[in-house]
């Protein structure tokens, strides 16, 4: 249980199949905000209470059960990650690469560190993780007045969106 408890905390997975024990893990991340982990009963008592035909997901009516799980988590997954119109008008634009975004180098430790947030982001989220991550890191730099950058900067864009810090 310790085992699964901190994978749960150091890789959130996207979907987990389980039981209380894994309900409680995936609560603990959360703090009482909607979790980003999606939890579908597969041990007893959950599955039992949950279901009229016994086991989780024998026969035919068990794969049609946990197909219909497996897409429900999927699209509340999208809902929470996909911003709402009235958040993206709130946001600033997109800088347009070549104006003056991304005309800034990185060192080869700050695309590591990037690299390496990115990676323990659930798989659906990598990509706007890693688009946000680079943009607030470049916007930091900027305002930081440096031409290239370093770690600091990415560690302090990941700490200011809530993925942690790269360890040194």
């Amino acid at each position: 249980n310790q085992n699964v408890r901190s994978l749960c905390h150091q890789q959130t997975p996207l979907i987990m199949f389980g039981s209380y024990n894994e309900r409680m893990y995936l609560s603990e991340i959360s703090g009482g905000s909607p979790m980003r982990a999606a939890f579908i009963p597969a041990s007893f008592p959950g599955a039992v209470i949950r279901r009229h035909t016994g086991t989780p997901f024998m026969g035919y009516s068990g794969a049609t059960y946990l197909i219909q799980e497996v897409c429900n988590a999927l699209f509340d997954a999208l809902f929470h990650i996909l911003p709402l119109g009235s958040e993206m008008d709130r946001v600033e634009p997109t800088l347009a690469r070549g104006v003056s975004a991304s005309n800034a180098s990185w060192s080869d430790e700050a695309q590591d560190a990037l690299r390496e947030l990115v990676q323990h982001q659930p798989v659906l989220l990598q990509i706007s993780a890693a688009k946000r991550l680079r943009d607030l890191a470049e916007k930091l730099a900027r305002q930081a007045g440096q031409s290239k950058i370093e770690t600091d900067c990415v560690n302090a864009a990941a700490k200011e969106l809530g993925l942690g810090v790269v360890a040194v």
